[in-house]
Formats: structure tokens, C-alpha cells, sequence
């Protein structure tokens, strides 16, 4: 568990530092997790009355620490962001699109990780590898999107040749769903 804290010095200047990360063992239990916050706290001498509020993640068990210890709960507007972008990508056509399988066939096999860098240099591309999505990173998805769509040509030969993959080839519509989700993401980003 981290404990970060956040304020503002005498000349309005916006400091955060952090306090600790400590081994939790325990079960994250919202009982268990309030009284790890409250110790934190303690062994830092910071006065509960002092703080304006706690920013976690939307885990019911955070939630519910916070609400028994009655502090204000601020939820992270990254984590917000990061859940909404994954909900928003749950729609079937993208899931076929996004080609987690097609990011698979590649991170599973040396050879086509050869081919794709032959083929990069002979298309002038970017000598790029492929990105997995990674539910706890935020931004993966449209990361792995993006690279997608930078190595579409090379990806589509490489799998084309191959009879166990030609299945995973993009079609003109995982493309066009590709590009629309990207440019929608990224959109919902620098808004």
C-alpha cells in the first residue's frame, strides 16, 4: 500500500511527496485497508483534521476504507478515465478488431518477429514491435490500436503467407473500426 500526500507550500506552490509503500499482506479488506491508512497516517504524524481528502482507485474496498474512517474520497481521474475507455471498447466489432490474437501470433513466434523486420525495412516502415494490451496499463489499448494500424501492411503479408494465420489478417472493416476507435480515443483524451 503507497501513501503519497499532496499540498500546497506558503508561496502557493504545488509539492507531493511520497511517504511510503509498504508490504500489505493482509486481505485488502475495506476494515483492514482503513486501519492501514489511519497507522500510515499516525506513524507520519499527520493530523486526520488536516486533510482535505484521499484519491484512490473506484475498488469498493477503498471506498468503503475511506467511508469508515468518514474522509472525503476523490476518485482518480486517471483510473475514471482508463475504465471508461475500456468500457467504451467493449462493443463486439472492436474486440474482433483490436486483434489481440493477431498481437499474439507475433509474441509467440520468433519467426514472424523476424519476417515483420524484414518486411519493415523493405516496406519503410518503423522498426516497431507489436504491443499487448495490458489491462493495467493505462493508455495500452490505444497504444496497441495505434501500432496496428503503423504496421497494418506488414502485418497482413506475414499473416497471409502462412495458412494457420491467414484468419487473422485485418479485414478493410477491423481497419476502418480501428481507425474510427482510435481517432475517438484520442479524442476523449486531449478533450
Amino acid at each position: 500500500m503507497s501513501l503519497t500526500v499532496h499540498f500546497i507550500d506558503g508561496s502557493w506552490n504545488l509539492n507531493s511527496c511520497s511517504l511510503q509503500t509498504s508490504y500489505f499482506p493482509e486481505d485488502h479488506t475495506g476494515e483492514i485497508i482503513a486501519q492501514g491508512l489511519k497507522d500510515s497516517l499516525s506513524s507520519w504524524k499527520l493530523k486526520e483534521e488536516h486533510m482535505v481528502c484521499m484519491t484512490t482507485d473506484s475498488g469498493t474496498n477503498m471506498i468503503k476504507a475511506l467511508k469508515l474512517s468518514n474522509w472525503t474520497n476523490l476518485n482518480c481521474f486517471g483510473h475514471r478515465l482508463h475504465n471508461a475507455i475500456g468500457n467504451a471498447c467493449k462493443d463486439p466489432r472492436i474486440e474482433r478488431a483490436v486483434c489481440k490474437k493477431v498481437v499474439s501470433a507475433f509474441s509467440f513466434s520468433w519467426k514472424k518477429r523476424r519476417d515483420m523486420a524484414v518486411l519493415q525495412t523493405e516496406l519503410g516502415l518503423p522498426a516497431h514491435q507489436l504491443i499487448s494490451e495490458s489491462p493495467t496499463r493505462w493508455g495500452s489499448r490505444q497504444q496497441m490500436i495505434a501500432r496496428i494500424l503503423e504496421q497494418e501492411k506488414a502485418i497482413g503479408q506475414i499473416l497471409g503467407a502462412d495458412k494457420k494465420t491467414r484468419h487473422l489478417v485485418p479485414t478493410w472493416q477491423d481497419i476502418d473500426v480501428l481507425e474510427s476507435k482510435s481517432s475517438n480515443i484520442s479524442m476523449e483524451t486531449s478533450s
